[in-house]
């Protein structure tokens, strides 16, 4: 067994896993060694992406569950399996003005994005605390370090994700608990794709890489922001005075998904 496995296994539950970042996940887990329960609301992928993550000696098992449902507790308290890692990629990320979408949108990506991760939070990483062993990455994003015009509802959901696992790494700490706040750029998945963004397409992250680096990086600090690019990339904005951090985030948000 890997020293990874030992410390966050025997189980992973990846919420959001059947594509994007969290099958990401879910495929470099199973290749540490950890078994992995895959979450996800879309049935219609889930059963694929199982048997793409599936590995000798690992056991992958599919659980179709949608994180914006009132009761998503007690159906994240059933999960019956030995975890020792929680990671939240889950999302629906709108783009467009804000008032362009219509407010049971905004409050269906506020349940999967806020309300999911809080209730993974709070019932599965409950269970990591009470056995002081394991760890729970909450995927945050660039956008959720100030507010982002363009994606306005998405950046607030993303800033609580982000002060949520800080908070939670601090709190956690003492009781052997590892809390990653993962923090990414612009990631080619298939949401992002999907939007059809105009710019910078050739820039985007590849998702296996985005969560290489945040298992890497946990137990290292609160956050992970991956990629040296983006890393040196966000230094620089945050010497910016927030009027200005703010406009440039929501020119350049805005000129991705409607182009020049």
């Amino acid at each position: 067994m890997s020293a990874f496995a030992a410390r966050y296994g025997p189980w992973a539950a990846v919420l959001g896993a059947a594509q994007g970042i969290g099958l990401a996940f879910a495929h470099e887990l199973a290749r540490r060694g950890v078994n992995v329960l895959a979450v996800d609301v879309r049935e219609d992928l889930l059963g694929s992406a199982v048997r793409a993550v599936a590995t000798p000696g690992v056991e992958v098992r599919g659980l179709v569950l949608d994180l914006a449902r009132p009761d998503v507790a007690e159906r994240l308290a059933a999960i019956d399996v030995p975890l020792g890692l929680v990671v939240y990629t889950a999302m629906l990320a709108l783009v467009g003005p804000f008032l362009d979408e219509k407010l049971e949108r905004h409050e269906t990506a506020l349940h999967v994005g806020c309300r999911g991760a809080l209730a993974a939070s709070h019932v599965l990483g409950g269970r990591l605390v009470a056995q002081k062993r394991g760890g729970l990455i909450l995927t945050s994003s660039g956008a959720g370090f100030q507010g982002t015009g363009w994606v306005a509802a998405y950046s607030a959901a993303k800033a609580f994700d982000l002060a949520l696992a800080e908070a939670l790494w601090w709190e956690w700490k003492p009781h052997g608990v590892d809390v990653l706040a993962l923090c990414p750029g612009g990631t080619a998945t298939p949401g992002m794709l999907g939007n059809a963004p105009k710019l910078g397409v050739e820039l985007l992250a590849k998702p296996e890489d985005v969560a290489r680096e945040a298992l890497d990086a946990l137990g290292r600090g609160p956050v992970c922001i991956p990629g040296e690019d983006n890393r040196r990339i966000r230094a620089a904005l945050d010497q910016l005075p927030r009027e200005k951090l703010v406009e440039l985030m929501g020119e350049q948000t805005r000129k991705m998904f409607r182009g020049t």
